[in-house]
């Protein structure tokens, strides 16, 4: 232990950097989780004066002015525009200054010192890079500490399926599912991102923890939460994964002296198959939802010949098909109301300049008495919030990051690819637009460009994917 401790811990900025690392895990691990306001307000502040000192060093006496070359700095440039831009909304566009200023001195705010928090953690990830998975384990311990409670719904319901549509220890299911696929998604990235950097001498205990991440968010989603887009997200990024391992085996597993290893990568992608097939069929038989998708998007899509979207979680009256049979309420209002929310869009292409109920806003203008708050897509409402400007600006932040992982091909290569695909998938399918959502976003948005720069070390790590030899 005391060997470990002078291997982490060589210089006052280690200190520095390990106990940012931790503010992380504890960050993640409560920030979807209710009434943890005061913790998270002191893990923003304390980590972003820990990050600029990070920042500062790494600036002054480190490598951080070479990785910063354009164009590896154009995702923190659009990171800037963005506040800039919310501010210019604010002076000029607002059309509720005094609500727009209250989210500017508490939602934006906590943005920005995530924003800086979650850069200068990625700095020190960059240089520690098996620090990456104490964010992983925050994310975990998330998703752990609601089946607590869990487990007694279900002794008490007789029955493993015990969903709580209100999201248990979070603000609603939807942040269960942003946790969740945060998480596996990272986890898969790092595991990939292992293998290609060290092959197959060191992935085992990286490949258990990715198992144990995914089998605790997929029973979360399907017992616990009941999250069909959890699921549906779920699935991709399984298929996905099966789709890279099964393409990495037919290119390589004839080449590599390791037949071990092929072994046991193929026996990995056969349980991961078996394992997303196990829980996606049993979400289809707990939540007959998905069966009818297609028929209630297309009455939805007639937003004029059935109002009934007009009215959210009151009389639950949703119009019948051709056959007499009343839509799925979920599907029907997810799609009514994304179309509705695109209409308004259109009408109003610099947004409402809020955060909360700028969909509710515009919506009453042109259908009084209406009363839906949000679109349950997080980028349209985003959208509405603060125009095309803004969300073309934070669609350019992944874009640019994904494409630049491809191009510095650095040590988390393949986690900024996937998270960078799975929160832009992530944020199409959920409410997920005020407070703590946007906050994650942004933390995300700047984690994911610093995880983009090339590496900070002399050996440029470049191993082909799933280098058997």
């Amino acid at each position: 232990m005391k060997d470990l401790a002078i291997k982490l811990v060589r210089s006052p900025l280690d200190v520095v950097a390990l106990v940012l690392i931790s503010l992380n895990t504890i960050l993640l691990a409560v920030w979807a989780v209710k009434d943890t306001i005061a913790l998270r307000n002191i893990a923003l502040v304390l980590g972003s004066i820990l990050a600029l000192i990070v920042i500062s060093n790494d600036w002054r006496q480190g490598s951080l002015r070479k990785q910063l070359r354009f164009p590896n700095s154009v995702p923190l440039i659009l990171l800037a525009l963005i506040f800039i831009w919310v501010l210019a909304h604010f002076f000029f566009l607002s059309q509720d200054p005094i609500q727009q200023l209250q989210e500017l001195h508490s939602t934006w705010l906590r943005a920005l010192l995530g924003t800086i928090m979650a850069f200068g953690s990625g700095l020190v990830i960059g240089k520690r890079p098996g620090f990456i998975n104490w964010l992983w384990f925050g994310l975990f311990v998330s998703i752990l500490a609601a089946y607590f409670r869990y487990i007694s719904r279900a002794i008490e319901l007789h029955s493993l399926f015990a969903p709580d549509y209100e999201g248990y220890i979070f603000y609603g299911k939807i942040y269960a599912v942003l946790v969740g696929t945060i998480l596996i998604s990272g986890l898969s990235g790092t595991l990939l991102d292992k293998l290609r950097n060290q092959g197959l001498s060191k992935w085992m205990w990286q490949g258990l923890f990715w198992l144990s991440g995914l089998a605790l968010v997929l029973y979360a989603y399907v017992f616990i939460f009941d999250a069909r887009n959890g699921i549906g997200l779920a699935a991709i990024l399984v298929l996905g994964l099966f789709a890279a391992g099964f393409i990495g085996l037919v290119r390589h597993g004839e080449k590599s002296r390791n037949t071990k290893g092929v072994k046991l990568i193929a026996s990995f992608l056969v349980a991961l198959l078996l394992l997303g097939g196990v829980f996606a069929y049993q979400q289809i038989k707990h939540n007959p939802g998905w069966t009818y998708l297609v028929e209630d998007a297309k009455i939805a899509a007639q937003i004029d010949r059935h109002p009934e979207w007009q009215l959210s979680n009151s009389s639950h009256i949703y119009p019948k098909t051709d056959a007499g049979r009343q839509v799925t309420g979920n599907n029907y209002e997810r799609v009514a109301w994304a179309i509705v929310g695109l209409r308004l869009l259109w009408q109003n292409p610099f947004g409402e300049g809020l955060l909360y109920r700028s969909f509710r806003i515009l919506l009453q203008k042109d259908y009084p008495g209406a009363t839906p708050m949000a679109t349950h897509s997080g980028w349209i409402d985003l959208s509405l919030a603060f125009g095309i400007p803004g969300i073309i600006l934070m669609w350019s932040i992944l874009e640019s990051t994904f494409c630049l992982a491809l191009r510095n091909k650095g040590p988390f290569m393949v986690t900024v690819l996937v998270l960078s695909l799975m929160l832009f998938l992530l944020y199409s399918v959920g409410e997920l637009s005020n407070s703590h959502s946007l906050e994650i976003l942004f933390y995300w948005f700047s984690m994911l460009a610093s995880l983009q720069l090339p590496n900070s070390t002399e050996k440029n790590i470049n191993i082909q994917l799933y280098d058997f030899k």
